[in-house]
């Protein structure tokens, strides 16, 4: 069985270094709209209709944790929500 979507954001935001706060920051500067408290909560895996998460979210997340790895010389190692499917 495969990781649920919000873990595998959660260990690849640890992994990256990266702390909510940074993580939000860039998910709004990619054009995330989520208030923090809805991000911090798909991340600690309630569900994407209790959340108000969507596809576009999970992706915006995934591209801000990849750009972080990206900026510290690796791949961009987060699967997008397409990808996951």
């Amino acid at each position: 069985m495969s990781p649920a979507a919000h873990q595998i954001l959660e260990s690849a935001r640890s992994l990256a270094g990266m702390s909510f706060d940074d993580l939000w920051l860039a998910y709004m500067a990619l054009g995330g709209n989520c208030p923090p408290r809805t991000v911090r909560a798909y991340l600690q895996g309630i569900g994407a209709d209790e959340a108000g998460h969507d596809r576009a979210d999970y992706d915006f997340l995934a591209h801000a944790i990849n750009e972080r790895f990206v900026d510290q010389g690796s791949n961009h190692p987060v699967p997008y929500r397409d990808e996951l499917d």
